[in-house]
């Protein structure tokens, strides 16, 4: 596995998206006024989430793959040591491509980082389990290409998109939620969102 890892500190250089370190209250409010079936944020959400300490704390994914059943709790970076390669290179695997010879590449670390945003935002909200399951991430170009209406040069085949869903999170919530981080792109389909660390841009699929 190592001779085909970059140097993880290479990995993490370059590739990690800024994020607004703090999510205020405002911000919370407008994402939330979506519906009348919006998330209800408690005051404790609101102190918590006021503060860089959103960012400082130690990073959890809680993940399902739709497609092989899987379910892994990931973390990937540790409030006293940082990024932590095992945590990147499992969630790399877990992102893998399985429908092509599970196929592995690089994941973004701001694509990791933007997952946990969202749902540790869910877990503030009170959302006593938010798991993220996994339609689709990284992809190979062979199978990229096969797929109707993807794009040629999918922000899938760089390991910077996953299409997603969040359980007790409407996919309108979702990408609310999402566009307070501008960290990319994000697509509502009929029964997922897609989210990206390319340019920041949204459509309806």
């Amino acid at each position: 596995m190592a001779s085909s890892l970059l140097h993880f500190a290479e990995i993490l250089q370059g590739q990690f998206k800024k994020i607004p370190a703090m999510i205020n209250r405002r911000q919370f409010l407008s994402a939330l006024t979506v519906s009348a079936a919006g998330i209800l944020f408690p005051d404790e959400a609101f102190a918590l989430a006021d503060n860089s300490g959103f960012w400082q704390r130690d990073r959890l994914l809680e993940m399902r793959r739709a497609d092989t059943g899987e379910r892994r709790s990931i973390r990937f970076y540790a409030a006293d040591r940082g990024y932590l390669k095992d945590g990147y290179l499992a969630a790399r695997w877990f992102l893998r491509d399985a429908k092509d010879g599970n196929a592995v590449a690089n994941i973004d670390a701001g694509l990791l980082n933007l997952l946990y945003g969202l749902q540790e935002w869910a877990r503030i909200a009170g959302k006593s389990d938010p798991l993220i399951t996994v339609n689709s991430a990284y992809r190979t170009a062979r199978r990229n290409a096969t797929i109707e209406g993807a794009a040629r040069n999918s922000m899938h085949i760089h390991g910077r998109a996953v299409d997603l869903t969040m359980r007790g999170i409407s996919l309108r919530q979702l990408a609310d939620m999402a566009a307070h981080f501008k960290a990319g792109g994000i697509g509502i389909y009929d029964s997922f969102i897609h989210l990206d660390t390319g340019r920041v841009r949204n459509w309806r699929g």
